[in-house]
């Protein structure tokens, strides 16, 4: 008649277990309406703020970002991108350049072919007869940061602009001087009794001559990309002597300057940071699931986006860069020298790179052009545009005036460098952008968006087209000497 005290315990326990249970559904429930009412109210106040297009943008920046953001690998790991959706740029330490692209990468804004250049077909070691190769080298700017293409870059735009001029020079070629040698010229000499005038006569006017520009060298002119972001002129000479001159270049031109005025001058080269190791395959999929799950989530979320964003600047503001191309905008300026003793040795460290690299050049018979790179401080402020003066901003005053007064000294010790092997070397000064480039023209400090990618390509075009070694010289006509009777 009674329950036993078993039975009664039994009953009340499993009670008890029902009660938890349905009060940690209800918990779920209440957090999940929360966060929804939370979501709705975010998006009324942010869609009423007029901020909606903001957060719209927010999910293509982030994406070229880290398309353009190195990622080191091991040597031990397999040449292929661990997580396909992600499309990474990946990098290997190397002993003798200190690092280097791994080959055949393609993803959505860039490509890089199976010798490791920026570009979308293979580069033969035996070069064709009428080919006429100029290779870029560089850093991050030279590589193309940040550009949406290959097709968008300084290297793609120069070498169309070179081919349009060949296309030019056979479509119109009275505007350039012509190759067919001139008849034989024979001086005549004027009767002892006649004074030659030596000053002109003013009632006559003065034609004159037209110099017509000489034409450049005839061929298909195909321009390498063999520039790395982070790359100093140490890593440049390395891969000059290793990896470019076995590709016979005709003309060598290098784009480069800021990263060697804030590289430390105990370093001859950058250096690739600590690699990381691939996921095993299970871990990999795992990830990729994962990831796909959270892009989802940011995509439709408001909150998300929020958190994420907060998230992203906190973890700046504590995190060291390990490599420069990684540092934050406001923290650049503790790379620069911070003595007149360490800026020069910066730059005679970046001379005497580029005289081995000359020395190379000269020795393979290839003229060679340094361009210095753009950089944000030496835009004019009323070309700036708001986005570029938040830039500036935040680089803050101290970096602004340090590197307005640093980068000139690089510029004036590379100008004398040229101005002692004027055969063989070229400088073209691009720190201070012209008014002639668009505004904007920074995308940061130092890379440039696609309109004045094309504008420092056409500055270069002008540049190759007045080198001598570059040109074909017309032959001078011949002096036949009138026999003395």
């Amino acid at each position: 008649m009674y329950k036993s005290k078993t039975k009664e315990r039994r009953i009340f326990g499993h009670r008890r277990r029902v009660r938890r249970r349905s009060s940690r559904i209800w918990a779920f429930i209440s957090v999940g309406l929360f966060l929804l009412i939370l979501e709705l109210l975010t998006r009324i106040f942010i869609d009423l703020s007029g901020d909606n297009n903001k957060f719209a943008q927010t999910q293509t920046e982030p994406d070229i970002a880290q398309a353009y953001r190195l990622n080191f690998i091991s040597q031990n790991s397999p040449a292929q991108q661990p997580v396909e959706d992600k499309q990474l740029l990946l990098a290997k330490p190397s002993v003798s350049v200190g690092y280097q692209l791994v080959s055949n990468q393609k993803a959505e804004y860039w490509q890089i072919n199976e010798q490791g250049f920026r570009d979308r077909d293979p580069l033969p070691l035996v070069k064709p007869d009428n080919e006429i190769r100029i290779f870029l080298l560089g850093g991050s700017t030279a590589f193309g940061y940040g550009a949406a293409s290959n097709e968008a870059t300084i290297s793609e735009y120069l070498e169309k602009r070179l081919q349009q001029r060949i296309e030019q020079q056979k479509t119109s070629p009275h505007l350039y001087q012509s190759n067919t040698p001139l008849p034989p010229v024979t001086p005549q000499l004027a009767p002892a009794n006649v004074l030659t005038p030596t000053t002109p006569n003013p009632d006559k006017a003065q034609a004159k001559p037209v110099i017509k520009p000489a034409k450049l060298k005839s061929g298909k002119y195909r321009v390498i990309n063999a520039a790395v972001p982070g790359y100093t002129s140490g890593n440049e000479l390395a891969r000059m002597a290793l990896d470019v001159l076995k590709y016979k270049p005709d003309l060598i031109v290098m784009l480069d300057g800021y990263e060697d005025l804030m590289l430390d001058s105990e370093e001859e080269a950058t250096q690739a940071p600590q690699a990381n190791n691939y996921f095993s395959k299970p871990a990999k999929e795992a990830v990729a699931y994962l990831d796909k799950l959270r892009a989802s989530v940011e995509d439709k979320s408001y909150l998300a986006k929020i958190a994420q964003s907060s998230w992203i600047e906190r973890q700046k503001a504590l995190k060291e860069a390990d490599f420069l191309l990684n540092e934050q905008t406001s923290k650049l300026v503790k790379h620069l020298p911070n003595n007149q003793e360490e800026l020069e040795k910066r730059v005679n460290r970046y001379v005497a790179h580029q005289k081995q690299i000359l020395s190379l050049s000269a020795a393979a018979r290839v003229p060679m052009v340094v361009a210095i790179q753009p950089e944000i401080t030496g835009r004019n402020p009323s070309q700036l545009t708001d986005a570029e003066g938040a830039i500036a901003t935040d680089l803050g005053r101290n970096y602004i005036q340090r590197m307005r007064d640093d980068y000139p000294v690089l510029i004036t010790a590379i100008s004398k460098l040229a101005k002692t092997f004027p055969y063989n070397l070229e400088v073209v000064d691009l720190y201070k952008l012209s008014d002639q480039y668009p505004s904007p023209s920074f995308i940061d400090p130092i890379h440039l968006n696609e309109a004045a990618n094309q504008k420092v390509a056409e500055q270069l075009y002008y540049t190759i087209t007045n080198l001598t070694k570059m040109q074909e010289i017309p032959p001078k006509p011949a002096i036949v000497n009138k026999p003395i009777s």
